[in-house]
């Protein structure tokens, strides 16, 4: 990564790039001696979440700690430095057929640390769950460039202090994530996708539909066009399996009166890029309500249905995209629904913008977990919750 490059608008005075671990860990002792400001990123497609750092001296990028530190398909386990990328990590996997259930709009720029660190998700995660849901081990530098480990290299662990799922979704404002154990899925024999036209009321009602029928899908995706929703439902496993579910689908949306058409392969890899083009617009927003309350929202919120969405409705997530999104709507959104997060918007429209909104219920418990981290709020400050 070449600088000039922003992190929230702001460029750093420096930027290093350690080869390995060591170094990272020796460059934030370096800094934290100093007592430096700085930030970590990885292949840099998450710089424009959250707010502006308030002061950054120094970035340090990870796109140098690549390595596969282990390696166990047989126990379904893969430790690999922060700096890898997604689509690395997944070809490794590929000889023993095995996947890592995480999406990211650039697989071949987004890193392990850096999803770590956004907490990104996308169509699976209604089943593999989130990364906090794969994610079993952790290497991280604090703050005073001290290594620390969390977690092991199984999927079942003792209990104790947490620190894999802790880093989740932190914005690297408690350390650098070094290295990640993740637990990995076998791939599947094959798969099938399902397209449903719907609104958004039949959209969620099908979404629960297929719950109560106890299909397992791979993802439910409804894309909108205006009040209109194209509902893609994924499913995979073995052959059998997945034509029983297939026909199992088609079956509820006829008794809904839906009609439901498969998609070829080139049809549903066209409508996973329209996800990732939602995700790479100007401005991206990240809603989130009980499933039911985002399909009444989308049902009745006239300037909602102007803008390209993608909606999870098994998850309650949906991502809105657009070149802009006037601050008075996020405004609006944040007055009823649970979560509305700016996770890209221009330089010029941050100003007088919170990316987070109002501070969660556990608030006080992040500002302390940040006060025993990094007491001299050297790492990313002010980018996350609360100014943390």
């Amino acid at each position: 990564m070449t600088q000039p490059f922003a992190i929230a608008g702001v460029v750093p005075r420096a930027v290093v790039t350690p080869p390995d671990t060591g170094a990272l860990a020796a460059a934030i002792r370096e800094l934290a001696a100093a007592r430096k400001t700085f930030a970590i990123i990885g292949g840099g497609t998450q710089l424009e979440l959250g707010n502006a750092p308030a002061a950054l001296d120094t970035a340090i990028c990870t796109a140098s700690c690549t390595r596969v530190l282990d390696y166990a398909p047989e126990d379904q386990t893969i430790t690999v430095e922060a700096g890898m990328t997604i689509a690395a990590l997944q070809r490794t996997l590929d000889p023993h057929r095995q996947v890592l259930a995480l999406d990211v709009a650039d697989p071949e720029r987004a890193t392990v640390g850096g999803a770590i660190a956004t907490n990104a998700f996308g169509r699976r995660r209604a089943r593999y769950g989130a990364i906090k849901d794969n994610i079993v081990g952790i290497g991280v530098v604090r703050p005073d460039g001290t290594p620390a480990r969390g977690g092991g290299k199984v999927v079942k662990n003792v209990a104790g202090f947490d620190l894999p799922k802790i880093m989740v979704g932190a914005l690297g404002t408690l350390g650098a994530i070094a290295s990640a154990t993740f637990r990995v899925h076998p791939a599947d024999e094959c798969t099938a996708a399902v397209r449903v036209r719907a609104d958004a009321i039949q959209a969620y009602a099908l979404a629960q539909a297929t719950v109560e029928a106890a299909l397992v899908p791979d993802s439910i995706v409804a894309y909108a066009s205006g009040h209109a929703f194209e509902v893609i439902v994924r499913f995979g496993g073995f052959a059998r399996g997945v034509d029983d579910q297939v026909a199992a689908l088609v079956a509820i949306a006829h008794a809904q009166g839906l009609a439901a058409e498969s998609l070829d392969d080139a049809a549903l890899r066209a409508c996973e890029e329209r996800e990732r083009d939602v995700r790479r617009a100007a401005t991206v927003v990240r809603l989130g309500a009980a499933p039911v309350r985002l399909a009444q929202r989308f049902a009745s919120d006239a300037d909602l249905t102007q803008l390209p969405r993608v909606w999870y409705p098994l998850i309650g997530a949906a991502v809105a995209g657009a070149d802009r999104i006037g601050s008075e709507l996020i405004a609006a959104w944040r007055g009823g629904l649970s979560t509305v997060i700016v996770e890209r918007v221009p330089v010029a429209a941050r100003a007088g913008l919170d990316a987070w909104g109002a501070l969660p219920p556990s608030f006080a418990i992040m500002e302390r977990l940040k006060a025993r981290f990094d007491p001299e709020r050297l790492c990313n400050p002010g980018r996350f919750v609360g100014g943390l």
